[in-house]
C-alpha cells in the first residue's frame, strides 16, 4: 500500500518516544527552561509542550532527575509521566438500518433518533452541503485508511505507534475505523452506510497503547489542533469500574487552551465518551477526569426506545446523550459479545480479520464510543452552516434544544438537567434551526484541499482461509497502572 511522504517532523517523534518524560512547570512562567539551570540533574533533552506551561524533560535516570528538580528553587511542579494501559471499548444500501440517523420504527420506537436525516434536508434547503469544510480530529486505536466508503475522507494523520504519518489498521485495531464511519462515511455513493456529517473530513491519530502515556496524549491533541480541526471526538477514557482517575494537568491545559484560544478565539469543540460502566463519572470513587472536565462535552448513550443504555455512565458532569446500542439485561458493554448487543449501530468496519465483523461493515458497533462521534458530527453540521459559531454558543444550543427523553426516570431539574440524561438527547434539526434563527446560515467554509489516503483493494493473504482464533481480537490490557478504555 502506498504511504504518504514520511516527514522530518514525524521523524523527531520516533526519538522522543524512546524515554519516559518528567513534566516540569516553573514558578515564573515567563522564564525559559534552561539546561544550564539544572547542571547536575542528568537531563538529556527537553522541550516545551504546546498550549501548556509545562516542559517535557528527559533523563537516563528519572529518579535522579526528580530529586534534583524537587530541590530547585525555580521549579513549581515536577512529576513523572504516567503510563495508562488501554482496553477497547467499542442512497446507501444500509442506510435504512441506521436508525440513529432516522428511526422509522425499524428499531425500538419510531422517532427515537438524533434527527440527522432531517438536518441534512434542512441544510440542503439552505444551499449548504452538510459538513463541508469541517475537520474532525479522531484519536483512537487505528484506521482502515483505504476503506472504499471513506474515499477522500482521511486527511494526513499521525501514527504514535510507528512514528510516521500512516495510522493504518494493520493489526487487531478495529475501533477507530468504526468511529470515523459514524462521523463521515461517504453519503449517497451507493456503498454501505452514511456518516452523520457526510461533508466532514477526519484527521486521524493512531494511538495503540501509546495513548496511555501522557506525553503521547499531549502529542495527539497538539497534532490535531495543529491541523486546524474545529472538533475533536474521543471515544476513550479511564477503564470502566477501575476507580477514580483524573485528567493529567498537562492535558487539562491543552483542552482549556483549545476551548479558549483555538479557531481565533472561537474555541475547538472537544467531545469525550462518558464510558460504559454504568457508574457516576462525577463521584469521588468513580471520578472520570476526562469526561468530567469542564472544557469538554461528555456524551452518554441511549437506546432506540429513548432510554439510557444500561451500560452508559452518568453524573452531574454528563452533558448530552446520543443514540447508540444497548445490551441485554445488566451485561456491561463488550464489543465482542455480539449475542448480547441490541440495536447496534451500522458503520464501516476495518476490513480483513482485523475488523469486528470480518467484512467491510458492522451492524454491532455501539457503546458511548458511537454516541460521542455522533454528537461530534452534529457539531460539524452546525459549524458548516455558520463557521463563526463559538464552542460555548454551540454548547448552549445543543443543550437547550436537546430532547427531554425518558421523563419518567430522568428527574430533570428546573434547568432541564438530569444526572442520568444530561440535558437530553441531541437533536440535530432543532439545533440547526435555533442557530439559523440567531445567525445568517450561509455556510462558506472552503473545501479542504489537502492530501488524502485514497481507496485501495485489500490484499488478503492466500493462507487465510478461515475465521481466526481469539488471539486476533483486541485484548484488554490489565497491567499494573491506570487503565484507559476505548469505549465503543
Amino acid at each position: 500500500m502506498k504511504k504518504l511522504v514520511f516527514t522530518a517532523f514525524l521523524l523527531v517523534f520516533s526519538v522522543i518516544f524512546a524515554e519516559e518524560a518528567v513534566f516540569v512547570q516553573l514558578k515564573d512562567e515567563t522564564r525559559k527552561f534552561l539546561k544550564s539551570d539544572f547542571k547536575d540533574c542528568g537531563i538529556t533533552y527537553f522541550y516545551k509542550i504546546k498550549r501548556t506551561s509545562f516542559y517535557a524533560v528527559h533523563s537516563d535516570d528519572k529518579d535522579k532527575l526528580l530529586n534534583c528538580l524537587d530541590r530547585s528553587a525555580i521549579v513549581k511542579k515536577a512529576f513523572p509521566d504516567k503510563k495508562m494501559n488501554i482496553e477497547y471499548k467499542s442512497e446507501d444500501p444500509f442506510f435504512e438500518n441506521q436508525w440513529h440517523l432516522l428511526n422509522t420504527g425499524q428499531r425500538g420506537t419510531a422517532g427515537n433518533d438524533a434527527k440527522v436525516a432531517a438536518a441534512w434536508e434542512y441544510l440542503e434547503g439552505l444551499g449548504i452541503s452538510p459538513g463541508k469544510g469541517v475537520k474532525v480530529g479522531i484519536i483512537d486505536d487505528a484506521f482502515d485508511l483505504h476503506h472504499p466508503d471513506m474515499a477522500g475522507k482521511y486527511l494526513k494523520g499521525l501514527d504514535l505507534v510507528d512514528g510516521d504519518d500512516y495510522p493504518y489498521a494493520d493489526d487487531n485495531e478495529p475501533h477507530g475505523t468504526c468511529v470515523t464511519g459514524v462521523v463521515a462515511a461517504v453519503k449517497d455513493n451507493g456503498l454501505g452506510v452514511s456518516g452523520a456529517c457526510p461533508g466532514c473530513r477526519i484527521v486521524p491519530v493512531r494511538s495503540g497503547s501509546r495513548l496511555g502515556e501522557g506525553e503521547n496524549m499531549a502529542k495527539a491533541f497538539n497534532f490535531v489542533l495543529d491541523q486546524g480541526v474545529q472538533i475533536i471526538s474521543n471515544s476513550w477514557g479511564p477503564a470502566d469500574n477501575g476507580g477514580a482517575e483524573d485528567m493529567p494537568e498537562v492535558i487539562k491545559e491543552i483542552v482549556k487552551y483549545a476551548r479558549e484560544k483555538e479557531r481565533n478565539g472561537l474555541g475547538t469543540v472537544i467531545f469525550f465518551a462518558a464510558g460504559n460502566g454504568n457508574e457516576d463519572i462525577s463521584a469521588e470513587d468513580t471520578f472520570d477526569g476526562y469526561a468530567a472536565n469542564e472544557d469538554v462535552i461528555a456524551v452518554g448513550a441511549l437506546n432506540a426506545y429513548g432510554n439510557k443504555s444500561s451500560y452508559s455512565d452518568f453524573g452531574k458532569d454528563l452533558d448530552i446523550m446520543a443514540p447508540s446500542s444497548d445490551v441485554d439485561g445488566d451485561y456491561v458493554w463488550n464489543p465482542f459479545a455480539f449475542d448480547t448487543i441490541k440495536d447496534g449501530i451500522w458503520t464501516i468496519d476495518a476490513r480483513s480479520w482485523f475488523g469486528y465483523s470480518q467484512s467491510d461493515y458492522t451492524s454491532s458497533f455501539g457503546g458511548t464510543s458511537s454516541a460521542s462521534p455522533l454528537a461530534a458530527a452534529v457539531a460539524g453540521l452546525m459549524i458548516s452552516a455558520y463557521p463563526e459559531l463559538s464552542r460555548d454558543e454551540l454548547y448552549e444550543i445543543i443543550t437547550k434544544t436537546a430532547d427531554k427523553v425518558s421523563s419518567a426516570d430522568a428527574d430533570y431539574d428546573e434547568n432541564g438537567f438530569s444526572e442520568k440524561y444530561g440535558y437530553g438527547r441531541i437533536n440535530a434539526l432543532a439545533a440547526l434551526k435555533m442557530l439559523c434563527e440567531r445567525h445568517e446560515c450561509s455556510g462558506g467554509l472552503p473545501e479542504t484541499e489537502e492530501e488524502t489516503y485514497e481507496p485501495e483493494d485489500l490484499e488478503m493473504g492466500s493462507d487465510i482461509d478461515g475465521f481466526p482464533d481469539d488471539s486476533m481480537l483486541p485484548v484488554k490490557t490489565t497491567e499494573k497502572g491506570c487503565a484507559l478504555t476505548f469505549v465503543g
